[in-house]
């Protein structure tokens, strides 16, 4: 049995591996070519295992003859996913059964010293337990690389006539720079749609100089600005606007948050509100974007990770009926934020929390990927830690507090949560708290390695586990490029860059999850927008628990690799010594980041009204004479433009080519889409309103 598991495993492993080189190369090929390549890909992990593990050729055969009828049925069932993606995210699944399985056989005929096994057993469990939502959270993330098309088709409908429902707007604000939110309002003053007040709530800030600017300032917009300055009041940002949505006018049908440091586009609630013409529609909402971060390293590389989960993730809930807010540019129906109950303030993240309660009314949501607004990225590493610390506490909370709601329909609580609902807004909170659990994987690895050292055990690494482990490896690192650059659309240099800021972010994820499954009180902590000033290499202290992890990974790692060592010892220290690394990726940026405090060229002050007002440079490109709104996602037009080096001429960055997806750009079932950078691609769309 356990050779029929590794030769099941290496034909799995070959197969997964080569059919992600198939969807790189030729993503759309149809069936009977997807059909072939995938004989081909199981062909050769025949050829692999008879070469390395001789003595099952017939049960290879058998499994790769598996493996093409499981891909094809899955194609065939699934009119969602391309041929090619039906292959790829079959061989994934059967891959990690068949390492489940194999692994359980594995240290069941293991001989080793008690101690040893104990460690080896709970390493493996620990990993088996969090597998299922690594399923459900590698689907979210792959979706787009496996889909031929969305399933839900749609446009963007813009109110017509005199029925424009009436929209409040919500600013919480609290110690903010009064520049940047006079900024702010100014962009909301310019708002093309009709019916619409805007409220300002100042929420317990203490100097006066930063809110009376602000109240002065409100006044002179006229009446449709309201500002509110308050003491006393719990709960952070939804406390403030819990507090707003009592003065709220009564004719308002629709609530829109906007966070302070955003400047929206004036079509946004023209481009937004028709949605609400159907009355089960819950909330819209808009992804986040950003500006004024070309002279920021940190900036560069944030704006690409934050896109990743804007593109994929939210793409992905929404076509599962699970969309959730995120805090700004949110746009929600007032009867269905007041029958949820409000804003939770006992949750760090209070606009998916509320998602979640609104669907369980019944009410439904969609997500659009143009962005309608664009914010203000940290400048300090600190101010980004403590940023994703809170977006991680928050979805454990929210499991915490709702999981009744996601048992299956006997068990559960009352609601109107369908399955797949149930399904993904539970793993919107159980990835998280699995985050921390997968890295408590990494101390018992080093354990279960010191103790095969110090018994003078020797257990050798099995050829499956390598190929599988490498071809596993190799297949994710593949599928994360593409998403990089197929979905996110952008070049090695960035996507490189966001990839190492989510690494540098390791950490602070980790422990904000450990903590939260602890139920570790947490405190609420805003993002300073002030300008920051540089630190030196004192700036270290705010990646110091990242930097002593990682050295002394690297040392234990180092000390495992020894003349004795071999085996599952080596791979074990090959694993810590690549969690190490990532520790390592925090004081780079930390560093990275303070350095970028110094070339920064411009304050955060100002109106942001075109891309050629934030870059001049920009006003010469030949986009410029019918400007795309919003460009996409780390358009550089967006980017504060680099100061010229001594002696040479403004550098500037190249444009971002843009593919806009098919969960929004639904006027197309099409899976290659492209853009004239000289014309957006809704001029070209009957019926769409024209600039």
């Amino acid at each position: 049995m356990f050779g029929v598991l590794g030769a099941m495993l290496i034909v799995f492993a070959v197969m997964h591996l080569l059919t992600v080189l198939v969807l790189a190369w030729w993503p759309y090929a149809g069936r009977v070519p997807a059909l072939l390549a995938a004989a081909c890909a199981a062909g050769a992990g025949c050829v692999v295992d008879v070469r390395l593990v001789p003595g099952h050729l017939a049960t290879a055969v058998a499994a790769g003859a598996a493996a093409m009828l499981v891909a094809a049925g899955y194609a065939r069932m699934s009119r969602w996913l391309h041929p090619v993606g039906a292959a790829v995210w079959s061989s994934w699944l059967l891959l990690g059964a068949a390492l489940l399985g194999w692994g359980g056989l594995f240290l069941a005929h293991l001989h080793v010293s008690r101690m040893t096994l104990a460690l080896l057993w709970a390493t493996s469990a620990l990993s088996a337990v969090t597998l299922p939502s690594a399923v459900v959270q590698t689907r979210e993330g792959w979706d787009l690389l496996l889909r031929r098309r969305m399933r839900r088709p749609g446009w963007p409908p813009v109110p017509r006539g005199p029925r424009a429902p009436w929209v409040s707007v919500h600013v919480p604000c609290r110690a903010e720079p009064p520049q940047i939110v006079i900024g702010t309002l100014e962009r909301l003053a310019r708002l093309d749609y009709p019916n619409f007040e805007v409220l300002v709530i100042d929420n317990n800030t203490p100097d006066p100089a930063l809110w009376q600017p602000v109240a002065a300032h409100c006044q002179r917009l006229g009446e449709r600005f309201r500002f509110f300055h308050v003491e006393g009041v719990r709960g952070a940002k939804a406390g403030a606007l819990n507090w707003a949505l009592g003065r709220t006018s009564p004719q308002a049908e629709l609530i829109a948050v906007v966070d302070a440091d955003y400047q929206v586009h004036p079509r946004w609630l023209r481009h937004t509100a028709g949605y609400f013409a159907d009355p089960r529609m819950g909330f819209v909402q808009c992804p986040h974007a950003y500006r004024d971060y070309a002279d920021s390293p940190l900036g560069r590389w944030a704006n690409w990770e934050y896109a990743v989960f804007f593109a994929t993730g939210m793409v992905s809930l929404d076509e599962a009926r699970a969309g959730i807010t995120v805090g700004t540019m949110s746009l929600i129906r007032r009867a269905a934020l007041e029958r949820a109950g409000g804003w939770a303030t006992w949750c760090m993240t209070e606009d998916s929390e509320l998602a979640i309660r609104i669907h369980a009314l019944g009410y439904q949501s969609i997500y659009l990927t143009e962005p309608y607004g664009r914010g203000l990225i940290p400048q300090t590493f600190n101010g980004y830690r403590r940023q994703r610390y809170r977006w991680t506490y928050g979805p454990v909370q929210e499991f915490q507090r709702h999981w009744r709601l996601f048992l299956p329909r006997p068990l559960a609580a009352p609601s109107a949560l369908t399955a797949r609902q149930k399904l993904h807004h539970a793993n919107h909170g159980l990835d998280v708290m699995c985050i921390g659990l997968r890295t408590l994987c990494f101390p018992l690895a080093g354990a279960a390695a010191a103790s095969i050292i110090a018994h003078h055990e020797r257990v050798q690494m099995p050829a499956e586990l390598w190929i599988a482990a490498t071809c596993l490896l190799a297949g994710n690192l593949i599928m994360r490029a593409l998403t990089y650059h197929r979905v996110v659309r952008a070049t090695i240099r960035q996507a490189l860059g966001g990839i190492l800021a989510f690494a540098a972010l390791t950490h602070v994820i980790t422990t904000a999850s450990l903590r939260a499954l602890a139920r570790q009180p947490a405190r609420w902590q805003r993002t300073s927008k002030f300008r920051q000033r540089r630190r030196g290499l004192r700036v270290l202290t705010h990646a110091g628990s990242e930097t002593i992890l990682g050295l002394v990974g690297l040392l234990a790692a180092a000390a495992l690799i020894g003349p004795r060592s071999g085996g599952i010892a080596t791979a074990l220290a090959i694993g810590l010594a690549v969690q190490a690394l990532t520790y390592l990726a925090a004081p780079v940026v930390a560093i990275a980041a303070d350095r970028g405090l110094a070339r920064t060229a411009k304050t955060l002050t100002g109106v942001t009204t075109s891309p050629a007002d934030v870059n001049p440079a920009w006003a010469q490109h030949p986009s410029s004479r019918n400007p795309q709104w919003p460009p996409p996602y780390g358009d550089p037009r967006w980017a504060t433009p680099r100061a010229p080096a001594s002696g040479g001429s403004q550098r500037r960055q190249p444009p971002v080519a843009h593919r806009p997806r098919a969960d929004t750009l639904r006027h197309t079932p099409e899976p290659r889409i492209t853009q004239d950078r000289g014309r957006p691609w809704h001029h070209d769309v009957p019926g769409w309103p024209q600039e």
